[in-house]
């Protein structure tokens, strides 16, 4: 499938989710979901050979973004910064994003995948236990939760599908490598971070406070590991999409500062 081709699938399937997420009430009081573009990418990449309709590849994607960003909407109720009212819509926000996806796939009486993702949102609830009690011990075991959370809704749609594993393992490493950037982000526009947190836990004891530029270093030399890593996987797969390496360059560009 060309770029162009790409480009217009997932922004068909971006634009339908906004539309079956949109909610007038909820959308006064709290943000709109941001929805992952690079996710629906890999998403509709590991179906590009399939026998399925393109109804049932759109529905599915859609099932699998509004499970994530049910996952991610009920996380915004842990936020010190909004009103009582934001977190309780952000329940609710979240619990409507959980109940469309169901259906979806209700529809489609595909149980299977339902059950597929059920299972990858448990998962993802025992890393996020993890994140939170990380006690600065293993700092692999801590990035390794993190990976699972950020790619386990994809991780198990792909292993649902049957794509094959060196795929899986490169859209794990990107998402991992784009949550990095984001979280360089958020340290340099000085805001708390739980992921920044157990990063220092891990190389900062005693509590010891490090320099801004001490940090900043700890998070672009994980991203330089797993910018080598995604290099190292690209050479052996020359069937990605144009558009895949072109989204690491933006992501290595504007949220690293560069390699």
């Amino acid at each position: 499938m060309a770029v162009s081709n790409y480009e217009q699938q997932i922004n068909s399937i971006k634009k339908k989710l906004q539309q079956k997420c949109y909610h007038h009430f909820l959308y006064k009081h709290i943000e709109p979901p941001e929805l992952d573009v690079d996710q629906i990418l890999f998403m509709s990449y590991s179906l590009r050979d399939s026998s399925l309709t393109v109804e049932e590849i759109e529905a599915y994607i859609m099932a699998t973004m509004l499970a994530n960003l049910a996952l991610e909407t009920h996380e915004n109720v842990s936020n010190p910064n909004i009103s009582t009212k934001a977190r309780q819509l952000n329940v609710l926000a979240g619990d409507y994003y959980s109940g469309m996806y169901y259906n979806l796939l209700s529809e489609f009486h595909n149980i299977e995948l339902i059950q597929s993702l059920a299972s990858a949102i448990k998962t993802i609830n025992e890393h996020k236990i993890n994140i939170i009690q990380f006690n600065g011990e293993n700092l692999n075991f801590y990035l390794e939760s993190v990976r699972k959370i950020e790619s386990g809704l994809l991780e198990q749609f792909c292993i649902h599908f049957q794509t094959p594993s060196k795929y899986i393992n490169f859209f794990t490493e990107y998402l991992f490598f784009k949550k990095v950037g984001k979280e360089l982000k958020l340290l340099i526009d000085g805001n708390f971070s739980l992921f920044m947190k157990g990063i220092k836990s891990f190389y900062f004891k005693n509590n010891t406070q490090p320099s801004l530029e001490a940090e900043i270093k700890l998070l672009t030399d994980i991203m330089q590991e797993s910018k080598e890593k995604l290099d190292d996987m690209i050479i052996e797969m020359n069937a990605l999409p144009l558009l895949v390496n072109r989204r690491i360059n933006e992501l290595a560009g504007s949220l690293s500062g560069g390699f």
